[in-house]
Formats: structure tokens, sequence, C-alpha cells
């Protein structure tokens, strides 16, 4: 089979990098034209390094690719057994299509390692003051309330995960005014976090914290302590963005909450289905328009979820308790994974590695928790951040076999 001279292969393994990292960048943004534009075109560019050539590849990076694939086929086959029907057409298949390439493209960029590694600081030093200029001044300057998303909890999300690399950079990767810009742009990205009001993303935020103290040794966990109990101590007794008003109201008010709504009549759906639909669900796109008839806010305000803010009880809809069960099961093989890896490195002593595994660990749970109780499960967010923990996770694996 015809191959690409390696001069050549660098180039096309440095553009997918440089277009994986813009369509990331741009769904940060919620460009979503951009985004899926660039997501497209690592995809077809993936597929075409592995053809042309197939012939080079190892064993290692045949197995990472497989393990891309799995999730899509698996989405798949639950999709096709809920509901008999091919799901090329359902947009939960097309961004499940979409971040299995972006995985793919992460873990392609391992064959040119050695020459793509000194760009990845710098791109994720520039991603981080980009995200937060853009956010200043589509807020503070053009006067867009959520800056370029037009939801709060996207802007909460985001900027939680930027927030996290920035503290993640400026405490492991970087020194002098880098460190310090980094610095600042975490106090600006928590202001804006702090804006939204998103509690769900506070408390991601604290759990993933928590993961942190657990995970740290010696004096890096006590600092971690100290730094997030003066943080969360003054914004507590400070009120400062409504913190305290805001999470007093969520346990003074839990029982009535408009979550609990939510859940009690997506509850009482659940239980109107049949014994085949509660083994094996609905279908990705049945939410919505069951949902209707159920909700009490649709009845008295006319207004219409596109989830029950509970991925629990949104699995089980969608795919049933057989779905339910492998998206449980996917989510520990996913925390084993990044805790045996971490816990492997933090005992050989490399420290610059279990800090990667660490990072990860952290925007996963951020991810996750808000996510969870805030968007559709199956949004491109999530699935996007789970492709990038997923992939980098494979990278490391290749890099360490070669």
């Amino acid at each position: 089979m015809m191959t690409i001279p390696n001069v050549l292969s660098f180039r096309v393994i440095f553009s997918l990098f440089c277009i994986v990292v813009l369509s990331y960048f741009f769904q940060a943004l919620t460009w979503g034209s951009a985004y899926r534009s660039l997501a497209y075109l690592a995809l077809f560019l993936g597929l075409g390094v592995c053809l042309f050539q197939a012939d080079q590849h190892n064993q290692d990076e045949r197995k990472a690719l497989l393990k891309c694939l799995l999730p899509l086929i698996t989405l798949i086959g639950l999709e096709w057994i809920a509901t008999l029907h091919f799901p090329w057409d359902i947009k939960t298949i097309r961004h499940m299509l979409l971040a299995t390439g972006l995985m793919a493209g992460i873990v392609l960029m391992a064959r040119h390692h050695d020459r793509i590694k000194p760009y990845f600081l710098p791109t994720l030093i520039l991603a981080v003051y980009a995200y937060t200029l853009f956010q200043w001044v589509f807020i503070h300057v053009l006067g867009q309330m959520y800056g370029t998303t037009k939801n709060p909890h996207y802007l909460a999300i985001y900027s939680a995960l930027f927030f996290v690399t920035a503290a993640f950079l400026a405490a492991n990767w970087s020194r002098g005014v880098q460190r310090y810009g980094l610095m600042l742009s975490a106090v600006l990205l928590g202001y804006l976090l702090l804006n939204t009001s998103s509690r769900p993303t506070w408390i991601a935020l604290m759990i993933a914290t928590l993961i942190g103290v657990v995970c740290l040794r010696h004096r890096a966990k006590v600092m971690l302590i100290g730094l997030a109990g003066v943080v969360f101590g003054l914004l507590f007794f400070s009120d400062a963005g409504n913190f305290k008003t805001r999470l007093d109201d969520l346990v003074m008010h839990a029982n009535t909450e408009e979550r609990v709504t939510i859940w009690e009549d997506t509850w009482v759906m659940q239980q109107n289905s049949s014994k085949q639909q509660w083994l094996f669900g609905h279908g990705a796109e049945s939410f919505v328009q069951d949902f209707q008839p159920y909700s009490r806010y649709y009845a008295t305000q006319g207004i219409t979820y596109n989830s029950p803010h509970n991925a629990v009880l949104e699995v089980l809809y969608l795919f049933g308790v057989t779905g339910l069960a492998v998206v449980v099961s996917f989510i520990l093989w996913l925390y084993y994974a990044l805790f045996s890896r971490y816990l492997r490195l933090r005992h050989q002593a490399t420290h610059r590695m279990s800090m990667i595994i660490l990072f990860l660990l952290t925007i996963l749970t951020v991810d996750l928790v808000a996510v969870s109780i805030t968007l559709p499960f199956f949004v491109s967010i999530h699935l996007n951040v789970v492709a990038l923990v997923m992939g980098v996770m494979f990278y490391l694996d290749r890099r360490e076999h070669t």
C-alpha cells in the first residue's frame, strides 16, 4: 500500500493537531458551526492517515484506535436495540462520531510525539489566555450576559475547565511572568464562574478539589487544603456572587427545587414503560416529546426540557437498565484506569506524568458532575471531554511502550 513520506507525514499529523485544538477551542466558545466543521475535518484526516499508513501502524496504536471505536459502536448498538432503527441520522450518534474522531486524532499524534511535544504547553497556555480574553470582551465590552454562550451553565462549565487548566499549568508547568499570567487568568475565570450562579458547577469543583486532596501527598496536599479552605471560606462568609445564599437556598429548599420536580415527573414517566422498554429503553431522541405530557412545568408554564437533569434517570429512560449498566461500567472503568495509572506513576516518582493524569481526573470530574445534573448526558461538551481524557490516556500509554 502507498505510504506518505515521513516529512509529509509529520505535516499531516501537525495539521491534525491544529485542527483538533481549534475544534475544542471553538466548542468552548460554543461556536457550533466552526467546531463541527473542524471536527469533521479531523475525522476525515484521521481516517486518511490510517488508510495511507496502515502498514506502519504498530500493535499498540491499532489497539488504542479500536478502543476509541468501542463507545461509538456500543451506542449504535443500544440505539438499534431500543428502536430497531439504524441510527446514523440521530444527533446523539453524530456527537459521538465527532468525539470518536477527535479521540482518534489525539492517539494518532503519538506517531510524532518528539516533534509535536514542544507545542503542547504553549498551546494550552495560549488557549487559557484566549478563552479568558474572549469571554471578558464579550461580557464587559460587548454586553453579552453569558459571554460567547447563550446559557450560564455552558459558560460555567467551560470557565471551570479552563480554570482547572490554568491552575495546573501555574502550579506545575510554568514559572516567572508566565505563572503570574496564568494565576491572573485563573482569578478572572473564577470570577466569571462565580457570577454564573451555577451551583452544579460549584459542586463539581468542590468534588474535584476533594479528589486532589485524596491523591496529592504531603506538602501539596496541605497546600491544596489550605488554599481551598481560604477560597471557599471567603466565598461563603462574604457571600460573593451569592455563593452562600445560593447554597443555603439549595439546602433549605432541596425538596422543592426545580430539578427535584423534573426528576419526580421523569420517574412517573419511566414507570409507564413496558418491560422491554425498562430493559432496553426508548431511544436517544425519545425524552423531549415523551416528557411533555408528564411535565408539570410544561403544563403550567409551557417549558420544555431536553433532559431530566439527572444522568441516571436519563440513561435509564433512553437505553433502559441495560444501557445504564453499560454507562456506569464505562465510567467506573475510566476512573479505575486513571487512578491506577496515577498511583503507578506516583510510586515511580514520575511527577510530571502523574500530574497529567491527575489533571485528566480533575477535568473529567468537573465535567461529569456538572453535566450529569444540568445538561443532557450525551451532549457534545460531555462526550468531547471524555474523548479528550481517553485520547490523552491512550496517547500516554503508547509513549510508554515506544
